[in-house]
């Protein structure tokens, strides 16, 4: 091997990370990270932990059951403590704990390194959908551990000690915690029931053992089995108003997931023609992951990190020898040359990619009226305010206790179905639209301007358009604002622009 050939597979690896901190590292705003960072400022066991819907006007004594209570715990520690970079950081080191362990767990079943490099890039590019400071990072991760701990053909001991341990801290960071129930599951069951060896039974006996505790420790929990109640309502319940709860939509969401896409024609064409053994419990894993990521398109990097475990091995069977061949006939130098190129480039687009500053993260102001809240805020106008559904966790941060929401991104985790109900029959103008107004005693509404409701309400007596952005527009009813709404009329009070990016919080 040439001096160049030596250094590619570290390049290789290099490659990898770029790619990695690149496609983690994107910094826009999430409509929820001010609530994932801000609603849990104390532990579950403290006096400040909050546990009914403090936040909201139209059911302040609701109880709030926050199935992600130590995930938003520790961002917003991490927050304090760091920053905005320090949940940048943090949102990169849990990819590439993810890719690292996956890399591990294929490296001994994928022969081929060209197969293994090309395989984690296409895997990393499909998770980086959704791939937001939000608890369910933490549900990957956990994904990405007990795959590799199942993954062996023979179990340790140690694992009755180590899935409970683990189901412990997942049933407190994401309420997905159940997925790892369905792992255990159907590796129990794809491993061979009734065993037909020694060695089967054995492994068996621990895999149940593991089931069996890490069960048990899911009660541990600060609702007990109040969590459970929760987690298998808000399974049944239908979002069809939020996008990415929404199913995949080949003629809509093929340009945003054509990586997605490929991957799925790759995975399942490789089971038809691979020339091993499939493994049923890596089949079922597969097949269930990308039914769901079909019924949600949220649920898309989920099937990227089964498949990244489970398929490579038949992937590998069918074109590792080729694409070995094809890759060997090139000089080392151009694939040295190719491959600091890549890296280099990584780099420039992770720096600068949509972004102002890689080391804060960005408010988009297309997205989040900015000028609309800074507005309310600074002038100290007091109420209770429909806000649209992604901005709600934004109103709370700045305008709270000031002002308190009909609804927020928190959902049916802290409001009745039936508000939820009466809060988006609301927005899109619904039958009898302008009961909730007078159902819930709201005297502010800020919403989106491309809502169905947006034109009624300039049109509905009692209220008025006091000011407005290309985003949005802030609406107060006249009675309750009589005094702000003549000093904006007398020009009083101004919408001011505000200049440069603008930063989260």
């Amino acid at each position: 091997m040439t001096k160049s050939g030596n250094i590619l597979p570290f390049l290789a690896v290099a490659a990898v990370t770029a790619f990695c901190v690149q496609i983690f590292s994107a910094n826009q705003a999430d409509v929820d990270l001010w609530g994932n960072v801000f609603f849990v400022q104390a532990p579950a066991w403290a006096e400040g932990f909050h546990r009914i819907n403090t936040f909201s006007f139209t059911e302040p004594g609701h109880g709030w059951i926050n199935h992600e209570w130590l995930a938003q715990y520790s961002f917003h520690s991490v927050h304090r403590l760091f920053g905005n970079a320090g949940l940048i950081g943090l949102k990169v080191v849990i990819g590439l704990l993810i890719i690292g362990l996956m890399n591990a767990a294929i490296r001994k079943e994928c022969r081929s390194g060209v197969v293994r490099f090309l395989w984690l890039m296409l895997v990393i590019s499909v998770m980086g959908f959704g791939f937001n400071t939000r608890p369910h990072l933490f549900t990957f991760l956990m994904v990405a551990v007990f795959l590799t701990l199942l993954g062996r053909p023979k179990f340790s001991s140690w694992l009755v000690l180590w899935i409970p341990l683990l189901g412990l801290i997942w049933v407190n960071l994401h309420g997905a915690f159940f997925i790892g129930l369905i792992i255990l599951g159907i590796f129990l069951v794809g491993r061979g029931v009734p065993p037909s060896r020694l060695s089967e039974v054995r492994n068996l006996a621990v895999l149940a053992g593991a089931l069996a505790l890490f069960i048990g420790v899911t009660f541990v929990n600060p609702y007990g089995v109040a969590l459970w109640k929760f987690v298998a309502g808000s399974a049944a319940t239908v979002r069809p108003y939020l996008t990415e709860w929404a199913p995949f939509d080949w003629r809509v969401d093929f340009a945003e997931h054509a990586d997605f896409v490929v991957l799925a024609v790759i995975v399942f064409g490789s089971l038809i023609f691979t020339r091993i053994r499939r493994d049923p419990a890596g089949m079922a894993l597969l097949v269930i992951s990308f039914l769901a990521a079909l019924m949600m398109r949220r649920n898309i990097p989920l099937f990227a990190l089964v498949a990244g475990f489970v398929a490579v091995r038949h992937v590998d069977s069918v074109v590792g020898e080729r694409l070995s061949r094809l890759a060997a006939r090139v000089p080392d130098r151009v694939l040295v040359v190719l491959a600091a190129l890549f890296i280099l480039l990584s780099v420039f687009y992770t720096v600068t990619f949509n972004k102002t500053n890689p080391l804060q993260i960005e408010v988009a102001r297309d997205r989040v009226p900015v000028e609309l809240v800074v507005f309310l805020e600074t002038n100290q106008i007091q109420g209770n305010a429909l806000i649209f559904f992604d901005w709600a966790e934004y109103g709370i941060r700045h305008l709270y206790p000031n002002c308190r929401v009909f609804l927020d991104g928190r959902f049916t985790d802290a409001y009745d179905i039936a508000t939820v109900n009466d809060y988006f029959n609301f927005l899109y103008a619904g039958k009898g639209w302008e009961t909730a107004l007078q159902r819930y005693p709201t005297d502010i509404v800020l919403i989106h301007r491309q809502l169905p409701v947006y034109a009624a309400m300039t049109a509905l007596p009692g209220w008025q358009l006091v000011a407005e952005t290309d985003l949005a527009g802030l609406f107060l009813k006249t009675d309750v604002h009589a005094r702000t709404v003549a000093q904006i009329r007398t020009r009083e009070l101004r919408l001011k622009a505000i200049p440069g990016p603008v930063y989260f919080p």
